[in-house]
């Protein structure tokens, strides 16, 4: 099997990598997060003229026609460059879905916007309650008249505070854990009766708690087809797992490089502790792990693109990053001695993001289960 890219995947990855060595450095991402929005307007639209908006979604959208590969690459560039503009939770998740959804003149005129780079959106799928399960949902979607009343909440929601709309998904039939009767609604950030908590996660990025009391909106509003959501949502996480691989693939694969230049400098009677064997045994340990992300992110795409029904594949990716990836992590920051915890030494924000990724759309001990369920 032929895996060297295209001659266009090729230009993707030059393209994404120099931008981000010219403008991506460390002290501009901390100043970047220390703003209020949370990201850079001015990086926001270089993404789009640059084609990264358009990138996943399909021509007749007004997209590029990219693959998964094509996303694994811009994705694992992401990573080793901590970008913080939310790309996932706008494109990836929330592009992803809009797609999935029913053609429509509101559905269409978002996607238009979000790739022109006018408009952002988030997906609120989490309760306090629900934990990693997506079809434990307890927001209530209730018929009216001329729309719909919707009462619930959505907790962290990933860009939430930084988005235009909010796509959530609620219960318009049956009970709290059936995956039927759960459909997906649109939400604009400026309706009344919806509260918006914006706050910073540990990773630099933002997140929302969505708060909807007696929410009414028009019937143009509801995405997908009434009581059919949950399929338009379990594609999407698969989607946005193969992203979220690539991007830890990238930052475990930075992680190993900033140790690696670390023990060959740092020096401990006399002699860099890279020459030690018992470092070097390390430092092997950690590539190991490293390029074992690297391949099940690669695998991942290639057989996601082929059939969003092989989950087995994409779960082992999600499971290595929250195994793998923390055995990295702390080999790292333990490399790196008691610089390597300080807010000033950039190992440790890679870490924090590794952290997040873990968690996000459920854990490596989440995904096990899920795993174990399949049948061979």
């Amino acid at each position: 099997m032929d895996l060297s890219f295209s001659e266009d995947q090729e230009l993707i990855k030059s393209s994404v990598e120099k931008f981000i060595t010219d403008n991506y450095h460390s002290q501009k991402r901390r100043k970047i997060i220390a703003e209020a929005k949370g990201f850079n307007e001015s990086i926001w639209k270089s993404f789009s003229e640059l084609g990264w908006l358009g990138l996943p979604f399909p021509e007749e959208l007004g997209g590029h026609g990219g693959g998964l590969v094509d996303l694994m690459i811009l994705m694992k560039a992401f990573g080793r460059g901590l970008v913080i503009e939310p790309y996932v939770s706008t494109i990836v998740m929330s592009g992803k879905l809009l797609t999935l959804c029913p053609q429509g003149n509101l559905r269409d005129n978002i996607l238009a916007d979000i790739i022109k780079g006018e408009k952002k959106a988030s997906f609120g799928y989490a309760e306090p309650g629900s934990r990693f399960n997506s079809h434990d949902v307890e927001t209530i979607a209730k018929k009216t008249s001329n729309g719909w009343e919707i009462n619930g909440h959505k907790t962290v929601v990933f860009g939430g505070g930084q988005s235009d709309y909010i796509l959530i998904s609620a219960r318009t039939s049956g009970d709290r854990f059936d995956k039927n009767g759960i459909s997906i609604f649109c939400l604009n950030a400026n309706s009344p009766n919806l509260n918006i908590q914006d706050y910073p996660t540990i990773d630099g990025f933002r997140a929302a708690e969505i708060r909807m009391k007696n929410l009414k909106i028009d019937d143009e509003y509801l995405l997908s087809k009434k009581d059919n959501g949950y399929e338009i949502i379990e594609k999407t996480f698969l989607n946005t797992i193969v992203a979220s691989a690539a991007e830890a693939s990238g930052i475990m694969e930075k992680m190993y490089e900033m140790t690696l230049e670390y023990i060959s400098t740092r020096k401990q009677f006399g002699v860099a502790i890279g020459k030690f064997q018992a470092i070097q045994h390390r430092a092997v340990e950690m590539l190991i792990l490293s390029e074992e992300m690297s391949s099940l992110s690669a695998m991942s795409a290639l057989t996601n693109n082929k059939s969003l029904t092989n989950k087995k594949t994409i779960y082992s990716s999600k499971i290595h990053i929250g195994i793998g990836g923390k055995k990295l992590g702390q080999e790292a920051i333990q490399l790196h001695g008691g610089m390597g915890v300080t807010e000033e030494m950039e190992i440790g924000q890679y870490f924090k993001r590794l952290t997040l990724l873990d968690t996000f759309l459920g854990n490596s001990d989440f995904y096990l289960k899920q795993y174990a369920k399949i049948d061979f």
